[in-house]
């Protein structure tokens, strides 16, 4: 039972590849961020993401050992890179439908908003109460911290705000990219020094680049073919070496004799995060991905992100506090990783049904 755990790697590479289609050559995708593509994409990266958590709870090797569970240990340091994804699409997607729809600003924030905000209020409650009902002391501030996995979502709803002052209030479009610039840099230099760690700041700066890309797509596009075999080594031997830097910064470091090894560290993140997405635009270009899954997974990612925290927490050895008395601990880690996934899905396809009924 203990090896199943293993069944998800193949899995995942099923559900990634199935249906796909490979390019011939001179031949190319034109639907490479086309809205199924990376819905599909998102899918995928919402998948990991939830075995991401799984995995720091079980497979992360700071994970006491009568706690640690061997199995998920890749998807321990991968979560960033599938964050930086969503916030890339994100913006990309925004400033497309902005060009697409006249009236795209018309109930912004009556629409877009309560959208994001109104699961995420809910999935906060019910972490809150049940925190409360076991007695345990949540830390200041508690919004933050009565369920942290939520952050990316107070992220994003920062990075909307954001974007509607640049492209709505401000008429002058270098103005406009000019202060979303300004918007996201500020907001991560104060989390560098505000934010309860790294993964509030190390991937947000995509968003203002998906933008940008979204601006320049056709010149990116034409560009990203020229020379493209060499771009594809070029970027994954940055990519190796940014990554190996974030994984293994204190051995890089010390190779070198250089202090300040946490700045390395992220340094190595912003890196890995903005080349990866580079080289899934790239692929992209060659490949492309869906299936009726992905398509479905793509569809609800907002739900599955909201909701599947609280079974991370609720099945793990501790429940969400440190030390605290689990809710319903599951010692074998493909029944906690598969138990998960299947209450995170359940719901969230209900949700999702709910919402196509509501259109």
């Amino acid at each position: 039972m203990d090896k199943l755990i293993y069944i998800y790697y193949p899995l995942l590479i099923v559900l990634l590849v199935w249906g796909s289609e490979v390019m011939k050559k001179g031949k190319w995708n034109d639907d490479a961020l086309s809205f199924d593509q990376t819905k599909s994409l998102l899918g995928f990266a919402e998948i990991v993401i939830i075995l991401h958590h799984c995995s720091h709870k079980s497979s992360a090797w700071w994970v006491e050992p009568r706690y640690h569970r061997p199995g998920l240990e890749f998807f321990a340091s991968v979560g960033f890179l599938c964050v930086a994804l969503f916030f890339f699409c994100s913006g990309y997607g925004m400033y497309k439908s902005m060009k697409k729809k006249t009236d795209f600003f018309k109930g912004y924030f009556t629409k877009r908003i309560p959208h994001i905000l109104i699961p995420t209020a809910i999935m906060w409650l019910v972490c809150f109460f049940t925190e409360k009902a076991r007695g345990l002391d949540i830390d200041r501030p508690v919004w933050i911290n009565v369920c942290s996995h939520l952050w990316y979502i107070y992220v994003l709803i920062y990075a909307y705000l954001i974007f509607f002052i640049s492209f709505r209030l401000i008429k002058n479009e270098k103005a406009s990219f000019t202060f979303l610039w300004t918007g996201i840099i500020l907001y991560m230099v104060l989390a560098i020094f505000f934010s309860p760690g790294e993964w509030w700041y190390n991937t947000v700066y995509l968003f203002p680049i998906g933008v940008i890309f979204a601006r320049n797509e056709e010149k990116c596009i034409a560009s990203l073919k020229k020379l493209y075999p060499l771009r594809i080594a070029i970027l994954t031997v940055i990519f190796a070496a940014a990554y190996i830097l974030y994984l293994y910064t204190d051995a890089v470091m010390g190779l070198f004799n250089i202090e300040g090894n946490n700045t390395f560290y992220v340094i190595g993140q912003i890196i890995s995060a903005y080349v990866f997405v580079a080289l899934v635009i790239l692929i992209g270009l060659k490949v492309r991905i869906g299936n009726k899954a992905l398509r479905l997974l793509g569809a609800m990612t907002l739900e599955m992100y909201v909701i599947h925290p609280f079974f991370v927490e609720a099945f793990c050895f501790e429940f969400i506090k440190e030390n605290a008395k689990p809710l319903f601990y599951i010692e074998n880690l493909f029944l906690y990783a598969t138990a998960t996934l299947i209450l995170t899905l359940v719901p969230s396809y209900l949700v999702y049904l709910f919402r196509r009924k509501l259109k």
